[in-house]
């Protein structure tokens, strides 16, 4: 069986055929669950995205689609680093792909590769602060990197090294005072020329906080360092009530298909489901006469919810390892492997072998602070657990046939950023210290 991923139903399939003749306009969500801070390129008829993965490694995981529905993963670009990693931007030069990232610790680098595939170089550090990098190259093939708050840097031609100071060459959209977010917090720049134009997309308002934080704006300007020119048409992305069904809409990139049709991939809170993390959604975007990008039919396109179709169990069996990341500060004195939830409601099962003096258990795992789960020692242990729409009831047993109830229908739902911080998910994870194995794992919508 081949190891894709379906994230939409056959009706996304329909709206995306339609809107590759600009009739359609579609919302899709492509990749439920914890795929925070989409970054996405165009390489032909391929297309590429990674996101950020924080603190489980290893890290930048690589996604490759044909028709921006259809998407399997192909390499993780890092393999290990002392600190998080968030907020990516992928692209390809002159033959070469590149993904800048920063950390934690306030530093930024960069990694490449002659494939996708890889390999992929260790990382490289670059001169610059800020968060966020969005790498820029004008029409003379001159290369620079965007930053946080509106800062540009030049860029070497090889793309490794920063050439000269970092200069502020944006001031952020004034959005109205009376709008409830985080703060400004310009950041999330991503760049592209169309036309005569290139233009900037940035995010602001913060990306959890209240339902409505966080944006897409967009500026514009015939030089890759601005002066740039603020969209009329401003916010292109926003959550503007409570009552929607995705909150925290924002980091957003456009990008084109070969047919000429034009979209922007961006990150959102479900409404309800913050415990799922940050999923990646895309929707159709058109211009304006005068050059600007739209939402196409904001409010006649129907959402299409993408949902993993049956051979996500298959994808994400424990030995299939790109789709597991350790979480990288350890827990309890062992390791924690982890995987990405996708579903509101879901059911995981996990077997073990554990030999004298081992450990192993079944989890969900927010952080160290906010998890559920059980551990058991005996040479053969069996652990399920339920999210019903974070209730979480959890079940051990020695042979797999008789199950004890050990938790039932826990309150699973603040654990999430608002409450924990960090910006993880809850997620499944399979816990193991000493001698002890695991034997299998399954994953099942409910």
């Amino acid at each position: 069986m081949k190891k894709s991923i379906v994230f939409a139903m056959a009706a996304a399939a329909l709206l995306l055929a339609g809107c590759k003749e600009q009739s359609t306009p579609i919302k899709v969500c492509i990749f439920p669950g914890d795929y925070p801070d989409p970054a996405i390129m165009r390489d032909g008829k391929d297309f590429y995205m990674t996101h950020s993965n924080f603190t489980y490694y290893p890290g930048l995981l690589i996604w490759h689609s044909t028709d921006l529905l259809h998407w399997e993963p192909v390499a993780r670009a890092v393999q290990d680093q002392s600190y998080s990693i968030f907020a990516p931007d992928i692209c390809k030069v002159n033959g070469k792909f590149y993904i800048y990232y920063p950390t934690s610790n306030g530093e930024n680098y960069v990694v490449t590769a002659d494939h996708i595939e890889g390999p992929w170089t260790e990382p490289v550090k670059l001169q610059v602060s800020g968060i966020d990098p969005g790498h820029a190259i004008d029409d003379e093939g001159n290369r620079y990197l965007y930053t946080n708050n509106g800062f540009v840097a030049p860029l070497s031609a090889d793309g490794l090294t920063i050439t000269g100071q970092s200069r502020k060459v944006y001031d952020p959209w004034q959005y109205p005072e009376h709008w409830e977010t985080e703060g400004m917090w310009l950041e999330s720049p991503k760049i592209l020329k169309r036309g005569d134009y290139y233009y900037l997309v940035s995010a602001e308002g913060g990306t959890a906080g209240p339902p409505t934080s966080h944006m897409c704006v967009v500026a514009r300007s015939k030089s890759v360092t601005g002066p740039w020119e603020d969209s009329p048409h401003n916010p292109l992305v926003h959550t503007y009530s409570a009552d929607e069904e995705w909150w925290s809409k924002g980091h957003g990139t456009l990008i084109d298909d070969v047919d000429g049709n034009w979209y922007i991939v961006y990150h959102s809170y479900r409404n309800g489901f913050h415990t799922l993390g940050r999923s990646t959604i895309i929707e159709s975007v058109e211009w304006t006469k005068d050059g600007w990008p739209v939402l196409a039919n904001p409010n006649g396109a129907e959402w299409v919810n993408g949902g993993l179709q049956d051979n996500y169990d298959y994808l994400c069996q424990f030995d299939n390892p790109i789709m597991w990341a350790k979480w990288e500060p350890g827990f309890d004195g062992g390791t924690l492997m982890t995987t990405t939830a996708v579903d509101t409601s879901y059911e995981i099962t996990a077997k073990f072998n554990i030999k004298e003096g081992g450990r192993a258990g079944l989890y969900l795992f927010y952080n160290e602070e906010a998890n559920i789960g059980i551990q058991g020692t005996d040479p053969t242990f069996y652990v399920r657990i339920k999210n019903d729409r974070n209730k979480a009831t959890v079940w051990k047993s020695t042979d797999g046939s008789n199950w004890t109830e050990v938790i039932k229908d826990a309150d699973v739902s603040t654990y999430h950023h608002n409450v924990y911080k960090g910006f993880f998910a809850l997620r499944p994870s399979l816990f193991t210290a000493g001698e002890a194995k695991v034997e299998s794992f399954s994953y099942n919508k409910l």
